[in-house]
């Protein structure tokens, strides 16, 4: 081994040993020798650093706000927040740092999904499984929660917050929206000018777009969700590229630019320069509605054919320096009164079981205000569909660049 490497493993494997404040690293095959109470009193008075992407501001005031607060008052646990622009940012410094042999990092806890963590677990750089060990755990479904687009999550992440896809338009514009993606491209084409989605990379936007994929009629969207299928993948993709290829010139500003971001989309839908805009948040209208950003017209609809929805799931880096102080902050994340207040503070879907609330928490979440843009969960519920295998989503974000974005 080079001698710089050798060194740095051992100033790393000094730093372990000796820990930070009352932490004390161990490896997740501990687990099963550890009692709750135990891994909670390893956890008390610590830092937890907790990486995640900070491009939403309810999201970032609720984290750095409310949610921090109860973890200091419950577990004298202060929450860093480490903010990420993309979650792949970290996931490749984790890489160079497993390379390295760097054996203690600066991240406890990472929000992560799909391909990055399909990435993540094929690196070897997340620490557990562990998901059996959290007592919140019993609170999620654990056949929904066993894949995260197409990966099988195998207790290296745990589920906390669920989001579907749904789009917003104005009904002082609009009378009626689409009901189906094809009615929607029957009203890009009869509008041109009108419509827009974000530029892949951005998560919204991909996901728009992904939505042809699984109603090309290739397949039913299930078939896209467990294993990749690269014949299935070249029938469905080809005339799905095509078609959104000939989507351009009905597009905003002719095609020849899209918005960068989801909040230059929302200028524009606010503007008055398109009609719809689109999130993965179904409380999203009523929550900007709420603040004044969106007129009190707005509202929400999902074409029937189904739109994604996804759980949102929280994993530990392989040299996390506080994995007990993590355990206990994912533990809290997971419980119903963190997603009750969440749910008040940020909308979304409410991702616990109701079979395993109380009496008090299911009135509390019966009491969750709705907005008069939100869709009511039973119609939510009724058009939901799993997102693809993350070999799908890679293949077709490149496919898009080429065949319509440069093209």
């Amino acid at each position: 081994m080079p001698m710089r490497r050798l060194i740095a493993v051992l100033l790393a494997t000094i730093a372990v040993a000796c820990g930070s404040g009352t932490s004390e690293w161990f490896p997740a095959t501990d687990l099963s020798a550890m009692t709750w109470s135990e891994i909670s009193g390893r956890a008390r008075n610590t830092t937890v650093h907790y990486a995640m992407w900070t491009g939403d501001e309810a999201r970032n005031r609720f984290y750095q706000g409310p949610a921090a607060d109860t973890l200091r008052q419950d577990l004298a646990i202060t929450l860093t927040i480490v903010p990420l622009a993309d979650t792949s940012d970290l996931v490749n410094k984790l890489v160079t740092e497993k390379a390295a042999g760097l054996l203690r990092g600066s991240v406890d806890l990472v929000w992560i999904n799909g391909a990055n963590f399909r990435i993540a677990k094929r690196a070897g750089i997340l620490w557990g499984p562990f998901v059996q060990a959290l007592p919140n755990f019993q609170h999620f479904d654990p056949v929904a929660t066993r894949f995260d687009f197409g990966t099988t999550t195998d207790g290296l992440e745990a589920p906390y917050e669920q989001a579907q896809f749904v789009f917003a338009y104005d009904s002082a514009r609009i009378a009626a929206p689409p009901a189906s993606f094809a009615e929607l491209l029957d009203w890009i084409r009869e509008h041109p000018g009108r419509f827009t989605y974000p530029a892949i990379p951005d998560f919204t936007g991909s996901s728009f777009t992904r939505h042809f994929l699984l109603h090309s009629g290739k397949a039913p969207p299930s078939a896209f969700t467990e294993r990749f299928d690269p014949d299935l993948y070249a029938r469905a993709s080809k005339p799905v590229i095509e078609l959104l290829h000939a989507m351009k010139p009905s597009l905003w500003r002719k095609g020849e630019t899209f918005p960068a971001t989801l909040a230059e989309m929302d200028r524009l839908f606010v503007n008055g320069e398109i009609d719809f805009t689109m999130n993965y948040s179904p409380t999203f209208a009523s929550d900007k509605i709420a603040r004044g950003e969106f007129p009190a017209t707005v509202r929400t609809f999902v074409p029937k054919d189904g739109t994604i929805s996804d759980y949102s799931f929280l994993a530990i880096p392989f040299n996390a320096p506080n994995p007990a102080g993590a355990l206990a902050v994912i533990n809290t994340f997971m419980s119903p009164s963190h997603a009750i207040a969440r749910a008040r503070a940020m909308g979304g879907l409410f991702p616990l079981r109701a079979a395993h609330l109380s009496t008090s928490e299911r009135d509390d979440v019966a009491a969750l205000p709705r907005g008069a843009a939100t869709l009511p969960l039973t119609e939510l519920a009724a058009h939901r569909i799993q997102d693809a295998h993350a070999e799908y989503v890679d293949r077709f974000e490149k496919d898009w660049r080429t065949g319509v974005l440069q093209r």
